[in-house]
């Protein structure tokens, strides 16, 4: 594209975002999308980075999900490969099998087991509780809580449980029974990860190689594009680049709020609903050994102050290709750790490391790094859902659509963002072919 350039199509469609959603969005529409992205790489949070041979994603990536349309589009865009997860949570100085509440028998201190045991038989279907705190405690009991599940959560989202709705529960905490979990996957919604549950990774490279063999539908692809201001009236968008888009209607995958900064007429009530959104900042410690790991761990989940990472993803035991490497990446997400230092940050994580024997020595460090995500999670706070459809609202109105994770401030996974993303460009779609069928009949 020549810098500086207007595009005068005015029935174009613009999505702005080549994550999972506005991929989905521009396969669905065709040759009738332009997707622009401001990453001089696509795929958004899905992204894969490659620092000193090692592979790393943004975050701790896997595929799974209960759309079969979307597993056959990504199993027919790139060979994958699939096995069995094998997760674990480090409580007290062991190692057991994930999730806490259905393997706390695991723990070699009887009166933890004990202690868990008996609150589990008081414990409720957490039906009505008013937060994430109290939905804990009465559904697993205060044992499982006081254990695991309240200083996990805390050490991801913060201290105060008791503002987080609990909306989202059911398909990212698992229940202390099997059958539970399995009667809700055969709902078509997505159920919570078991420490046996078959997760596909590409056969060859990264998780965002998914993105990328995906793009390969979209026939109006730019990258390095920022959108600096939308003019809604005239329907104008402009890009740091100099380039004008004319367009009958965005489809954004961007984060609301700073959607709403490109524009010139929000009124102040939008603005004071888009402040009650709230991001979940991560710092992503990336470390890579001079040489593959000595574990078939997959994931690690910590609870206690000893180790930063509530997450630990050991990426090179996603697909044996990664395990061929020589260097092997090991990554830590540390949560709302923006006041500590890059240096500090790295030497607790890799002390972390070695206590949690994935290294035994300092010395096989080669390299690390700390990658800042200033929102890597929408918070599920009680107050988003009336924000978020008071902002879409007011946005549709204008002739754009929000979608995805954060263009709807929905903590969900890329699968699911990828299948609204189809969904939203579908309906589109659809529409204005309704529309001209109706013209052509006039």
């Amino acid at each position: 594209m020549n810098h500086g350039t207007s595009l005068s199509n005015k029935d174009q469609i613009l999505v702005l975002g080549a994550g999972p959603a506005g991929i989905g969005a521009g396969i669905a529409l065709g040759d009738r999308a332009v997707v622009l992205d401001a990453c001089p790489d696509l795929g958004g949070l899905c992204r894969t980075i490659v620092l000193d041979g090692a592979v790393f994603d943004w975050g701790g990536h896997s595929f799974h999900t209960p759309h079969a349309a979307i597993r056959d589009l990504v199993y027919g865009s790139l060979e994958m490969y699939e096995q069995t997860r094998d997760a674990r949570c480090y409580v007290q100085g062991e190692m057991i099998p994930y999730p806490f509440q259905k393997n706390f028998q695991r723990m070699s201190n009887s009166a933890i087991r004990s202690e868990c045991a008996s609150g589990l038989r008081q414990g409720n279907e957490g039906k009505g509780a008013a937060n994430l705190e109290e939905y804990l405690r009465t559904r697993f009991g205060p044992g499982i809580a006081r254990h695991f599940l309240l200083p996990y959560n805390r050490k991801l989202w913060g201290p105060d449980l008791e503002h987080l709705a609990v909306d989202w529960v059911e398909e990212r905490v698992a229940g202390p029974k099997d059958d539970e979990d399995k009667l809700a996957g055969c709902s078509g919604k997505r159920s919570p990860l078991q420490s046996d549950s078959r997760v596909a990774y590409p056969a060859r490279g990264g998780f965002g190689e998914i993105m990328r063999a995906l793009a390969q539908r979209l026939p109006h692809l730019y990258l390095g594009q920022e959108v600096v201001h939308i003019d809604s009236l005239r329907q104008k968008l402009a890009t740091v680049c100099g380039d004008v888009f004319h367009w009958k209607r965005i489809i954004s995958t961007l984060p609301i709020p700073q959607l709403l900064r490109t524009m010139d007429d929000v009124p102040p009530r939008i603005n004071e609903a888009a402040m009650q959104l709230k991001g979940l900042p991560l710092a992503l410690v990336l470390v890579v050994i001079g040489h593959p790991v000595d574990t078939p761990i997959q994931r690690v989940y910590s609870s206690g102050p000893e180790i930063p990472a509530h997450k630990i993803v050991i990426n090179h035991n996603s697909s044996p290709d990664l395990r061929s490497l020589p260097h092997h990446g090991i990554l830590a997400e540390v949560s709302l750790a923006s006041d500590q230092a890059d240096g500090d940050l790295q030497r607790q994580v890799i002390q972390g490391l070695q206590l949690l024997g994935l290294i035994r020595s300092a010395d096989e460090v080669r390299t690390t790094r700390v990658l800042r995500v200033p929102a890597a999670y929408p918070v599920p706070t009680a107050s988003r859902q009336a924000a978020v459809r008071q902002l879409k609202t007011w946005l549709a109105h204008r002739g754009i659509v929000s979608v995805g994770r954060f263009g709807e401030w929905a903590y969900i996974n890329s699968d699911e963002a990828l299948n609204r993303g189809l969904d939203v460009g579908r309906a589109i779609s659809q529409c204005d072919d309704d529309v001209s069928r109706l013209a052509r009949a006039s």
